[in-house]
């Protein structure tokens, strides 16, 4: 195979991992939201959400089941919604765009839910792009620059953070100490929140436990948009061409990163369960 082919199959790999098919927009349906005692805010991932979806319509990979596990667990008193925003990072959009139009949902849907229900405790998940949102509106909101205080929060679950790593969170079960994001730490971390973060992450992930001989693809991924035509295939080739055969293994840490289980989404319910339980009791009710 030839290393210009090897790039395209990588990029468009990629695309599927995290931000594939340009979904068409599906109209919002009236609802008519109750306040609830506590709100599970659920970002889905890459290619995994489409803009218009009502936020009570469960999907997402990983956040769809955490979502109804929390439910089912706590019979109904966790209300899990689901943020939906144009998610397709490296496809018709560059990454940066994508998170920052995801986190202004995000943040926005926190803002209003607070408003209208000023005794509502709230918990996050997310995974892959869904994770880099609610981990920066995390470290927002332990910082002061959030749009609740850090007193609401109850606890979050990240499936594989690309800030994975330092940031003051507890890991998983099986989630290596060693692990680092794509995108490095957040500035600040967790903060004062950090105790209440779960952050779960495959081995050998590429976004959350990157390889280092990896990390030359960060810098030309975040630029890419098939769409426009912009993917820097000469950097892409500079990189492969020094990996050798190891280029190969950027198709295993893919593999990785779309493998969590169902296990794994029943532990970041119980985290959540648990951590709500544990705010009651420190008066945060």
């Amino acid at each position: 195979m030839k290393l210009r082919n090897i790039v395209a199959a990588c990029v468009a790999a990629l695309t599927i991992t995290a931000g594939a098919a340009d979904a068409q927009p599906i109209k919002t349906l009236p609802t008519q939201r109750g306040c609830s005692a506590h709100f599970l805010v659920a970002v889905p991932g890459g290619a995994n959400t489409a803009e218009g979806i009502p936020d009570f319509v469960p999907h997402g990979g990983n956040v769809f089941m955490t979502g109804l596990l929390t439910r089912m667990g706590t019979a109904g008193e966790i209300e899990p919604l689901w943020v939906s925003y144009p998610s397709t990072p490296f496809a018709t959009s560059e990454y940066k765009k994508s998170a920052a139009g995801g986190y202004k949902r995000a943040r926005a849907t926190v803002a209003k839910l607070a408003k209208a229900c000023p005794d509502a405790r709230f918990s996050f998940t997310g995974y892959s792009l869904g994770a880099d949102i609610a981990a920066r509106l995390t470290s927002d909101i332990a910082h002061g620059r959030g749009p609740i205080p850090p007193e609401r929060v109850s606890g979050v679950a990240l499936f594989a953070n690309p800030y994975q790593g330092d940031n003051g969170a507890v890991l998983s079960y099986g989630t290596s100490p060693l692990s680092r994001g794509s995108l490095g730490p957040l500035p600040g971390g967790y903060g004062k929140l950090g105790p209440r973060v779960l952050e779960i992450c495959n081995a050998g992930d590429l976004v959350c436990s990157m390889n280092e001989a990896h990390r030359g693809l960060v810098s030309p991924a975040l630029r890419t948009n098939m769409a426009a035509g912009r993917i820097p295939f000469g950097e892409f080739n500079t990189l492969f061409r020094s990996l050798g055969l190891g280029a190969f293994s950027v198709f295993k840490g893919m593999g990785r990163h779309g493998s969590y289980t169902l296990a794994q989404q029943r532990e970041a319910s119980n985290w959540i369960i648990e951590q709500s339980h544990n705010s009651v009791a420190w008066g945060h009710a």
